[in-house]
């Protein structure tokens, strides 16, 4: 029992010592900004002066020393979560500046940014990761060889008749990355520490309204009746189907970039740029993948590791290590909604045309989907809570 106590103080702790620390940081950034000092990243970008970041409407000056008074504020704010024996009464204030940190760091000041620095994480770490360990898999099952000599071939195919994988391709895509850094500067790395501090304000937020209601601050036990499993598992169904049809759109367009008469770019531009065909691929790729991995949340293999899974395979899939990427992953897409939409959304295109630009780009239909899919993984797979033991 007491060291069930000492799990609970230290899960709500840590993340509240960690968002006061994040907290800090963007409070001195904020007054440095405020004082004159270069780089604010919520910004309008040039030279097109796109407004990425909702934040970008106000001022420089008023929007550096918003995020400098909420940065320090938020500091005692963050540790005030650490306590458990606040009153209802007491406790509200400090939901509603829980809530307005998130709004400003999850919502205003973060944009399609952090959606387009985790795409290209992914392309350049997660797909050659994810390739070496499901190759390592299939050819240890003999009835996934077969299909793993199939890919071999069809990669060998794209090859002989596109010449995608040729060396200038890849030269090409590595000096693309190699510039990256120096277009873009540290614009990013600011807007996805701003998103981050928003995701962990959320945390605290949730765990501190939970315990606002009389419920368990870990679990949120008592639900209401659509947290049943039963339940959870009829609505979720149809969440996740959403979900998995929402990239096919975009991995669709990106594997027209193999054919003659290719989608987004002319055949000229792309055979004089290789590496953007290489990586366009690669994130079509990702798209796919994304899907397959969303219909596990409705299949056995999405609560056991499949057998071509290298050392893994068998084991059940701890409930943790689905829900926070799929968490994650929804919020990086209803984020992002807001920037795209202002991106893609012309008032002097045809409706049609801006229609079409969602469809491929369904980012706020296919965040609330993946959301939902993730709440319905979890509320029918969670066992009992360790802190208030309801099953």
């Amino acid at each position: 029992m007491q060291r069930e106590r000492l799990a609970e103080v230290t899960a709500v702790r840590t993340p509240a010592l960690v968002v006061a620390a994040g907290s800090f940081v963007f409070g001195a950034l904020g007054l440095a900004w405020l004082m004159g000092a270069g780089g604010y990243p919520f910004g309008t970008v040039p030279p097109d002066g796109d407004r990425l970041s909702i934040l970008a409407y106000l001022p420089e000056q008023v929007g550096a020393g918003l995020v400098a008074v909420l940065g320090f504020l938020g500091v005692p704010a963050a540790v005030g979560h650490t306590r458990t024996e606040w009153s209802p009464s007491a406790y509200r204030p400090l939901l509603w500046f829980t809530g307005l940190q998130v709004v400003v760091f999850g919502l205003l000041a973060p944009s399609i940014v952090v959606v387009m620095v985790t795409g290209y994480l992914l392309v350049l770490i997660g797909l050659p990761v994810a390739v070496g360990l499901l190759a390592l898999g299939a050819w240890r099952q003999p009835a996934t060889r077969v299909m793993l000599l199939a890919i071999v071939l069809l990669v060998a195919g794209l090859e002989v008749s596109t010449g995608l994988f040729d060396w200038s391709a890849f030269k090409d895509l590595a000096a693309a990355i190699a510039e990256g850094p120096a277009k873009v500067g540290s614009r990013p790395l600011f807007v996805y520490g701003a998103f981050l501090l928003g995701l962990g304000w959320t945390v605290l937020g949730v765990r501190g309204l939970r315990s606002a209601k009389g419920r368990c601050s870990r679990c949120g036990r008592p639900g209401g009746r659509w947290t049943r499993p039963e339940v959870a598992s009829r609505w979720g169904f149809w969440a996740t189907v959403v979900a998995v049809l929402c990239p096919l759109p975009y991995a669709v367009l990106r594997m027209t970039w193999l054919l003659p008469n290719p989608i987004g770019m002319s055949a000229a531009e792309l055979e004089s740029q290789p590496g953007i065909k290489l990586f366009g691929l690669g994130l079509g790729l990702i798209a796919i993948g994304a899907s397959i991995a969303t219909l596990g949340l409705i299949r056995p293999w999405g609560e056991t590791w499949p057998r071509w899974i290298p050392y893994l395979a068998g084991r059940s899939i701890p409930v943790k290590a689905v829900v926070i990427p799929g968490a994650v992953a929804a919020t990086l897409l209803l984020v992002g909604s807001a920037s795209l939409i202002q991106l893609i959304w012309s008032p002097d295109a045809s409706t049609l045309t801006n229609v079409g630009h969602l469809l491929v780009f369904p980012f706020p239909l296919w965040g609330a989907a993946v959301g939902l899919a993730t709440a319905a993984y979890y509320y029918r797979r969670r066992g009992q809570c360790v802190a208030c033991q309801e099953p």
